[in-house]
C-alpha cells in the first residue's frame, strides 16, 4: 500500500486537541503501514505579540512540547510548522498542497464555537483538494464502522462523479483500518426511492450492510450511524458556489450537529 500523508492542524484556542489525538490512533492501529505527518500549528495574526519572531515564540511555549509528547512517546516520525496568518484557510490549504497530503485533520469546535464549524473551516472543506477529516469527541480509539452517505438519486455529472468518489473513499478507508462498511442513502418520499441493485454493485456491499431510509438526510444519516455504531462518517461536499454550495455545506452542517464523531469530507 502507497505511504499515506496526513496534515494535523493544531489549533491553540482548542483545549482538546482531537487531530492530533486521532492521529495517535491511527498510528497505533495502522502503524504497519508506511505514513508521513505533518503537524501544523496555526495562529491568528492578531494572536501574536508585537515585536515577537516565530522562532521566540516557539521557544517560549513549553507547551507546544506537552501537547506534542504522546506523539512523541510513540517513537512516530513527523514535521512541524507553525504559521501566523489573516486567511486561515489559504495557509492551510497550501500547505496540504504543498506536502502533497491525502487528508487534513482538524477539530470541528472552537472555544467559541461548540459543536459548530467555523466559516473559514467550511470554506477550507469546499475547496480543499484531498480530503477532510474533522474529527469529534464521540469518536474513540480505533476506526471499528464506517458510513458513506451517498444521493444515488442525483443524475446531474456532478454529483454522479460524487458519489462514486463516496462509494471509493468508503471502501477504502474501511479496508485500511480494517472496519466495517455501510452505505446510507436517504429519500423524500416514495417517487425517490433509491435503487438498491445499483448502491450493490456500486458499493460491493451485502444487503445487509445498504440503509435506504425515508426522511430527511441529516436524520437519517445519524439514525444510522447510531444504529451501526459508527465512528466514521464519508460525505460529499459540491465544489459548486453560490446557494448550490450552501445548501450542500447546509446538510452537512445538520449532520454533524446531530453526530459527534469523525466526519470525512470528500469534494
Amino acid at each position: 500500500m502507497e505511504k499515506r500523508k496526513y496534515l494535523v492542524v493544531i489549533d491553540p484556542a482548542h483545549e482538546r486537541h482531537l487531530a492530533l489525538e486521532r492521529m495517535v490512533d491511527i498510528v497505533q492501529q495502522r502503524g504497519d503501514f508506511p505514513m508521513d505527518f505533518h503537524v501544523l500549528i496555526g495562529f491568528e495574526a492578531e494572536d501574536r505579540s508585537d515585536g515577537d519572531s516565530p522562532s521566540e515564540v516557539i521557544r517560549s511555549t513549553e507547551w507546544i512540547r506537552e501537547i506534542l509528547k504522546p506523539v512523541d512517546e510513540l517513537g512516530v516520525q513527523y514535521t512541524t510548522e507553525f504559521f501566523w496568518t489573516r486567511n486561515w484557510r489559504h495557509s492551510i490549504q497550501e500547505a496540504a498542497e504543498r506536502y502533497v497530503c491525502d487528508a487534513i485533520m482538524l477539530c470541528e469546535s472552537s472555544a467559541e464555537h461548540k459543536h459548530s464549524i467555523t466559516d473559514s473551516k467550511w470554506d477550507l472543506v469546499r475547496h480543499a483538494r484531498c480530503d477532510v477529516v474533522i474529527c469529534d469527541e464521540g469518536t474513540d480509539g480505533p476506526y471499528k464502522c464506517v458510513l458513506a452517505a451517498v444521493n444515488t438519486q442525483a443524475k446531474d455529472p456532478m454529483h454522479i462523479s460524487l458519489n462514486e468518489k463516496i462509494f471509493e473513499r468508503g471502501q477504502f478507508l474501511a479496508e485500511y483500518f480494517g472496519a466495517e462498511y455501510h452505505v446510507v442513502n436517504a429519500y423524500k418520499d416514495s417517487e425517490d426511492f433509491p435503487d438498491r441493485g445499483l448502491i450493490g454493485r456500486m458499493s460491493g456491499l451485502a444487503r445487509e450492510n445498504i440503509h435506504r431510509d425515508m426522511g430527511k438526510p441529516e436524520e437519517v444519516i445519524a439514525g444510522v450511524a447510531e444504529k451501526v455504531g459508527a465512528d466514521m462518517i464519508v460525505l460529499g461536499i459540491s465544489r459548486r458556489t453560490g446557494l448550490a454550495a450552501k445548501l450542500s455545506s447546509h446538510t452537512t452542517e445538520k449532520v454533524m450537529e446531530r453526530v459527534e464523531i469523525d466526519v470525512v469530507a470528500v469534494n
